[in-house]
């Protein structure tokens, strides 16, 4: 077995299965902490990437412009413009 394979079937038995009987959120949830007016995409990437690899709800909070742009991004984000800009 080469190390790949022995790595991939190690990181195997960390992953639950995903069964019809799961409901939104219980395979798993994320929160992004970040962003600005002018940084936008390093949350958003960081939440989408969150969701490719199978997390369920990924819930970004950032600053209050920053909320309009990430929202326009994708709806699959959920946006929450809370964080404070101290300029």
């Amino acid at each position: 077995m080469s190390s790949t394979s022995s790595l991939i079937a190690s990181i195997k038995k960390f992953i639950p299965p995903l069964t019809e009987a799961l409901h939104k959120g219980q395979a798993g949830r994320i929160a992004v902490i970040g962003g600005s007016e002018d940084y936008t995409g390093a949350p958003y990437f960081a939440g989408i990437a969150s969701l490719k690899v199978g997390a369920d709800l990924c819930h970004v909070f950032c600053e209050r412009n920053a909320g309009v742009v990430l929202k326009s991004y994708s709806p699959e984000l959920m946006v929450h413009p809370y964080l404070r800009n101290t300029r």
